[in-house]
């Protein structure tokens, strides 16, 4: 018997499908973070209607752009992926 632990060795569905269910999670919380960020600093700051939908624009602009980064973070760093 050997004392070294075995290593699982998972399948290429299971990584898209752990990749995807965070992705998921990630992406809806970081956007709806942004645009009520946006929402709320409207608010605050008595910049009307327009105001918040501009800041909400904003904020959502900036969420998609961290879910954009961290998928291909995630993608990059992917241990089954073969590097160049």
């Amino acid at each position: 018997m050997s004392d070294a632990p075995e290593q699982e060795s998972s399948s290429g569905f299971a990584r898209i499908v752990t990749l995807g269910s965070a992705t998921v999670l990630i992406a809806t919380q970081t956007i709806a973070a942004s645009v009520a960020g946006g929402w709320a600093v409207a608010g605050f700051l008595g910049l009307g209607e327009y105001g918040a939908y501009a800041l909400e624009g904003i904020g959502l602009c900036l969420g998609v752009w961290a879910v954009v980064t961290f998928v291909r973070t995630a993608l990059k760093n992917d241990p089954a992926r073969p590097r160049a």
